[in-house]
């Protein structure tokens, strides 16, 4: 059971918040004015696996199970249901960054080869650590100030025990490209560019590595 926060409290937490993001529904995203961000999640169906593992408690346990991991993410500090929103939400420290797809609208040449190449590394150390994540896409990718690379907006992820297997990698290639944005920028830095960093880094056989180059390269040309 998550612990539950009123109306009242509610307003108290968020007096002075920044309304970072809403719909017709409500709020969804408040930067507090300590700079914490809070994350309300709606239930969207009466039937719905948010009865027994809300989204709020999910997110929570995918944050530590990426840490645990040694990949980059949010760090979640508290979890709340709000009974009287019908809402959970979870609070966090804002990881610094942009966006990838961001950093890359503003950047090109080797930068922005570089920088695709640290992501083909990136997502091939996600999948050898068994992280499936279905909303893999330039928008939930924060470059830091660093340069180096971290998950947002963690909710839709699964684990495995072991690496995912070429079937899991290829699905999870077809979500990469799916934004025309996304899909223009891969193509302005060489579709080749990402698969390749990707295939040296995830060190599979020759058989493997040529059905999931092709395999890549088919879901961007299908987009």
């Amino acid at each position: 059971m998550l612990p539950t926060l009123s109306n009242r409290e509610f307003e108290a937490l968020t007096q002075g918040a920044q309304i970072l993001e809403q719909d017709s529904f409500g709020l969804k995203v408040l930067r507090l004015p300590d700079a914490r961000i809070l994350k309300l999640f709606r239930r969207k169906r009466l039937l719905s696996s948010q009865l027994w593992a809300p989204h709020a408690q999910r997110f929570d346990h995918n944050a530590k199970a990426l840490l645990k991991r040694g990949i980059p993410t949010i760090s979640a500090e508290k979890t709340f249901a709000l009974p009287e929103m019908e809402r959970t939400a979870v609070l966090y420290h804002e990881l610094p960054g942009t966006t990838l797809r961001q950093w890359l609208r503003e950047h090109e040449g080797e930068e922005a080869k570089t920088l695709i190449e640290q992501f083909g590394c990136f997502v091939a150390k996600l999948h050898a650590e068994g992280v499936l994540f279905r909303s893999l896409h330039f928008g939930n990718v924060l470059v830091t100030p660093e340069q180096d690379l971290a998950l947002i907006d963690i909710v839709d992820i699964s684990f495995r025990r072991r690496g995912l297997t070429s079937k899991q990698r290829i699905r999870n290639f077809a979500h990469i490209g799916r934004y025309a944005e996304d899909h223009a920028l891969f193509t302005k830095t060489g579709e080749q560019t990402f698969i390749e960093a990707y295939l040296n880094a995830a060190q599979v056989n020759p058989e493997e590595r040529a059905a999931l180059q092709a395999a890549f390269l088919k879901s961007l040309a299908e987009q």
